[in-house]
């Protein structure tokens, strides 16, 4: 092991000694302590594992289940990329994350939920912020950002987050909450977890896009016969190799795939039926039920975005 290897360890490891002060039970109810390198307990006796270096922060009843997704992510690992590129690390996030990234200390405490296999971790890990903790319920995935960055890695659930309340400076969450059973509950978990004052980067699907109206009617076509065995070939055919089609042409500066990944990335968006869609009023009024005030909002029509950077409201003193 080099000089550079066993600096990169040992700091890791001093990260794991602070971060691990805000591991709690799912929910934020009770602490997590360290009693081996392999195993945290939570006050109440319960028993919490690391697998490969993630720290379980799911209840034991709840780990091998899904989350109404036949386990899709467990098979097709979201966002990854040659994590051994900087460039294609830094292209593979969006503008908006990467300018707002610029103005946070690189000592704030930072959580990245439903981190995938580390499309945003790995590239906050790369511009050297030093207290990040990366969360997702796909172990597969999580234990991929744990090798890829320098991250305290959670293995846990978006609708009962295993982290302390009023905990972070820096919350992020693109393109994670409509992909859950309960996105309301999702959102006020990510909101729970911030800092009076602190920030939280959140991206969600545009109901009123060209997307959303696709996934409706286009979508519609494509998931009927896609269920029929005999049929799938039709759903194949006008659907993903469509897809394959139009990535080629007007997406050939993206990184090439392999067609098992690009099949996983079109079932994502057309095939997966776990999916709720917003509109800008729905998010606004999440926001407010959640002590949240928008700082930055905006629409991305043709992308079927809509991006909000918000704050906490400190409460004012009595």
């Amino acid at each position: 092991m080099n000089t550079q290897t066993i600096e990169e360890s040992q700091a890791k490891k001093m990260n794991t000694n602070v971060l691990s002060n805000f591991l709690r039970t799912p929910g934020g109810k009770n602490k997590l302590n360290a009693v081996s390198s392999d195993l945290y307990e939570s006050e109440d006796g319960g028993k919490y594992p690391v697998y490969e270096g993630v720290v379980c922060g799911i209840a034991e009843s709840e780990r091998g289940g899904d989350l109404g997704d036949a386990k899709f992510y467990e098979d097709n690992p979201f966002g990854v990329r040659d994590w051994s590129n900087p460039t294609e690390i830094e292209a593979g996030v969006e503008k908006d994350l990467k300018d707002m990234l610029d103005q946070i200390p690189k000592d704030a405490m930072i959580a990245d939920i439903g981190a995938g296999s580390g499309r945003v971790s790995n590239l906050i890990s790369l511009r050297g912020f030093k207290n990040v903790i990366s969360v997702d319920y796909s172990l597969n995935s999580i234990k991929m950002v744990n090798k890829n960055s320098k991250n305290f890695c959670v293995w846990g659930n978006i609708l009962d987050l295993p982290l302390a309340s009023d905990s972070f400076d820096f919350v992020v969450c693109t393109g994670v909450i409509h992909h859950t059973p309960d996105p309301e509950r999702a959102f006020s978990e990510c909101c729970r977890i911030v800092k009076p004052g602190g920030k939280f980067y959140m991206k969600v699907r545009n109901l009123w896009s060209p997307y959303g109206i696709l996934f409706y009617t286009y979508g519609s076509f494509l998931r009927f016969f896609y269920k029929i065995p005999a049929l799938k070939w039709i759903s194949d055919l006008f659907g993903f190799q469509v897809y394959r089609l139009t990535r080629s042409l007007f997406y050939s500066h993206l990184p090439k795939r392999p067609t098992d990944e690009l099949r996983g990335k079109f079932e994502n968006l057309f095939i997966k039926k776990l999916i709720t869609f917003f509109t800008t009023s729905q998010v606004k009024k999440m926001l407010k039920d959640n002590n949240m005030e928008i700082l930055h909002g905006r629409k991305t029509e043709i992308t079927h975005w809509q991006h909000f950077y918000v704050s906490k409201k400190v409460k004012p003193s009595l």
